[in-house]
């Protein structure tokens, strides 16, 4: 009687099986290998290439600030790669320009960087003398000079505008706080001291207000008395407002 046939050795059949495994496995080991050598390859050719070195900078979005102001900081990079470019380092030179608020730089393929600014906006005029006024944004950054004064912002007497100056953060808080129809009649600002901040409205009426505390009781008491007919009031301590 004989036994079952043994299955374990290999056969034609099993050897056709191995040999169709393996092929698939050898096809993706090369197609892998061919990829990578072209990504090196283009890799070489952007970064070594004249095509892609930096010719041109860019920039976008400056109105204080002149175009080639800022192109200026970013000239070190021109002639290098545009893949190999410091675009941090950049960013990092432009940002530290007083009427830049913020800053974005990219590649511009295949031979430039683009420099998008964005500004600060002018929230208050500080005069330092007949002819100049300096713009404070509404941060309390000083970030320019100019003859003239917008209408549309704020004109107000600070020694020494600043982000770090208590007085002009004190006056931010204020005239952020104020209500719209007080904020209208508004027609300077003088804030000698951080908790002397005071309001020149129309008609020569004036509003000593303080510090930035306690604003909505304060602007409430304000509206109360300067309603009633009262030229100077001062609500400095909105629980004892006094009137003049």
């Amino acid at each position: 009687m004989r036994g079952p046939e043994n299955t374990s050795e290999p056969g034609p059949w099993r050897l056709v099986h191995v040999a169709r495994r393996k092929l698939p496995n050898r096809r993706l080991r090369w197609i892998s290998i061919s990829v990578l050598a072209l990504l090196a390859l283009a890799f070489v050719i952007v970064w070594t290439t004249p095509l892609f070195e930096v010719k041109r900078i860019e920039v976008t979005g400056t109105s204080v600030l002149s175009a080639d102001e800022v192109a200026a900081l970013g000239r070190d990079a021109v002639g290098d790669s545009v893949l190999g470019a410091d675009l941090d380092a950049i960013a990092a030179a432009v940002a530290k320009l007083a009427p830049v608020k913020s800053v974005d730089v990219t590649r511009a393929w295949p031979d430039a960087l683009r420099v998008a600014v964005t500004e600060r906006e002018p929230y208050l005029a500080v005069p330092v003398d007949d002819e100049t006024f300096l713009m404070v944004d509404s941060e309390g950054v000083v970030f320019d000079e100019t003859s003239t004064a917008p209408g549309s912002i704020w004109r107000v007497e600070l020694a020494e505008p600043g982000p770090d100056d208590l007085a002009t953060i004190e006056t931010l808080i204020v005239l952020q706080a104020l209500p719209p129809d007080l904020a209208e009649e508004v027609e300077h600002v003088e804030s000698p001291s951080p908790a002397s901040v005071t309001l020149y409205l129309e008609d020569g009426r004036t509003l000593r207000w303080g510090d930035g505390s306690e604003s909505e009781q304060k602007a409430e008491v304000a509206d109360r008395l300067l309603a009633g007919g009262y030229e100077h009031v001062d609500v400095s301590a909105p629980d004892a407002p006094t009137v003049s």
